[in-house]
């Protein structure tokens, strides 16, 4: 092969590939945009769990925020030690709720109560400073050291609600009562953001109102005012 034959060869080559290249990024991207609207959608029918009950019902009237974890619980163990993936959304002074950000949450055990069952939980955020510690940290650990409350059950320890920063749900009722989330790691998940809303943008522009997303509509009418 020539000289000239192999430049104008290597030339092809390399258009191709450029030209290629964006269409495996959009097809990237709409797969992690529909793993984004498939989890929206999954903590849609967990906010109609959470809501069947009317102590948990009031409970999220009350709330500033609500971490929700559509895929938690597998077996006897916890998907969050994979890394579980969570929507987290802000209560409004009004009464209306915010856009989803997305998280991901680690580390977290249970014991062998759960059995053989799977479903999802929440985080009920009842103070500010809960909300803002998921909204405003990039990367955290609801260890001693981020000065939480968290109530396991609220059914079973309603005193206790009042002065709680977080009151955990699951529908494996007290399945979840023995979770320990003291060693939960919480990461904002940038890149489902970006395919979510189609740009780079982080959770407290989603929650003040910076990026919106029609089919978030739903999940946002689901929770009580």
């Amino acid at each position: 092969m020539n000289r000239t034959k192999f430049v104008t060869t290597a030339a092809i080559a390399v258009g191709s590939i450029l030209a290629i290249a964006p269409a495996f990024a959009q097809t990237n991207m709409t797969g992690e945009a529909g793993r984004a609207q498939q989890l929206v959608g999954d903590a849609t029918t967990t906010v109609q769990q959470i809501k069947s009950d009317p102590h948990f019902d009031d409970l999220l009237k009350q709330a500033k925020g609500v971490v929700i974890m559509p895929n938690l619980v597998k077996g006897a163990f916890v998907v969050g030690g994979e890394g579980a993936q969570a929507v987290l959304l802000k209560h409004h002074s009004d009464g209306s709720w915010s856009n989803p950000a997305f998280l991901t949450i680690g580390s977290i055990s249970l014991g062998a109560q759960a059995g053989g069952e799977a479903g999802p939980a929440a985080m009920i955020l009842m103070t500010d400073k809960a909300l803002n510690d998921f909204a405003q940290t990039n990367d955290f650990s609801l260890n001693a050291n981020a000065g939480l409350t968290i109530v396991n059950d609220a059914k079973q320890d309603q005193a206790q609600v009042g002065h709680g920063d977080i009151v955990l749900w699951s529908n494996q009722g007290g399945a979840f009562a023995g979770a320990d989330i003291s060693a939960a790691d919480v990461k904002q998940n940038s890149d489902e953001d970006r395919a979510y809303y189609g740009k780079r943008i982080d959770a407290m522009q989603i929650l003040g109102g910076q990026a919106d997303q029609a089919h978030a509509e739903k999940l946002k009418s689901a929770l009580p005012t």
